[in-house]
């Protein structure tokens, strides 16, 4: 009987082993299966409303750049957004990068290493201190958001489907994200992997001082000189006849805003200003977006019935050198005519050009 008992007992436990190994075993061959299509679904993204190139290279880690050569200029609500190049196949990468990931002198030998193809640092996960410098290098401080001038936000972020106030902050950032020239490798404080919080921009916008100065022309950029026409023959000839009578004709009220030979531009008021970034990120250029406008003639309806307007797009900047040396200082204005109110179609039609007419003031790269 005693033997019927502990061969008993012995089967019990022999049992209650194989249950508990079986039960262990279950969950971490489903996590292997459920691995699989998170890794698919983190390959794509549904474009929302709101959504920017910019805000999605800062969300997901990808250069704007990359991000527009995977899925296009254009944004729209709705759409499938390619996080990895459309060509490859997700899964495997996915897998191949999660595996790598998890040794960890493999993650220390990859940091360090600069990347490659991207100029923008919001998207760019690396180091940017001034020991990984491997070419010349801008910074590129944005404009106030209180330097931010519009008589057409209202009817942009009707037809856009945002809140009024995000109309700035898309220009903002859209203007910001387009300061990458061609050679040089651009460190953005706006998003920036070391600097990106509300307090730090508001103490270095403390350090500036605003105001009308007149234009510099760089160096590095020579326009030609164009003769202003005087007018037509009738007002030629009523000015000749007033002069020939001695009538004076009552002086016409200026401002420095609308004087062609001014810009609004900026002074550094902190002595450490440059020796600091100098330092710390080993900049070569610094480029200030001073102030933006947007104005709509109103007066100048091209169709009224389809409420085409004459847009302008109005930026003011400043370039210093390393030194603290002003080398430019001017303002590039962009007409838009269209009744285009689309924030991101109004982006791509004019951000660009005036990015590229800024950063023609700076010397080409070596």
């Amino acid at each position: 009987m005693k033997t019927i008992v502990h061969f008993t007992s012995a089967l019990l436990v022999l049992l209650f082993v194989l249950t508990i190994n079986k039960a262990e075993a279950v969950p971490a061959v489903s996590a292997n299966i459920l691995a699989s299509p998170a890794i698919v679904a983190d390959s794509t993204y549904q474009v929302q409303q709101g959504d920017t190139y910019y805000s999605l290279s800062r969300r997901f880690n990808i250069p704007v750049e990359t991000l527009q050569q995977w899925n296009g200029p254009s944004l729209k609500a709705g759409q499938t957004l390619y996080l990895t190049e459309p060509t490859s196949k997700a899964v495997p990468k996915a897998i191949t990068a999660s595996t790598t990931a998890t040794p960890p002198s493999t993650v220390r030998k990859a940091n360090p290493s600069p990347a490659q193809g991207s100029t923008s640092a919001s998207a760019n996960p690396l180091p940017t201190t001034a020991e990984f410098k491997t070419r010349q290098r801008i910074l590129v401080v944005p404009f106030d958001p209180y330097l931010y001038f519009s008589d057409a936000d209202y009817e942009i972020a009707r037809q856009s489907k945002i809140p009024r106030q995000n109309v700035r902050q898309v220009f903002r950032g859209r203007l910001d994200a387009l300061m990458a020239p061609k050679g040089y490798e651009t460190i953005h404080l706006l998003g920036g992997v070391y600097r990106d919080s509300v307090s730090e921009m508001q103490s270095l916008y403390k350090s500036l001082h605003y105001s009308y100065q007149d234009n510099k022309e760089s160096v590095f950029n020579k326009q030609p000189v164009v003769k202003e026409k005087e007018g037509s023959d009738l007002l030629v000839w009523a000015k000749r006849q007033k002069e020939k009578l001695g009538i004076k004709s009552p002086p016409v009220a200026s401002s420095d805003a609308q004087n062609d030979s001014k810009h609004y531009g900026v002074e550094v008021k902190d002595p450490n200003f440059f020796s600091h970034f100098n330092s710390q990120y080993g900049i070569d250029y610094y480029v200030f977006i001073n102030q933006f406008e947007v104005t709509t003639n109103y007066e100048n309806c091209l169709d009224r019935a389809a409420m085409n307007y004459e847009r302008s797009f109005l930026v003011h900047y400043s370039i210093y050198d390393s030194s603290g040396k002003l080398v430019s200082g001017n303002k590039v204005k962009v007409p838009y005519q269209s009744n285009m109110n689309d924030i991101h179609r109004i982006a791509s039609d004019n951000l660009p050009s005036m990015a590229r007419k800024v950063l023609a003031d700076l010397p080409k790269a070596h």
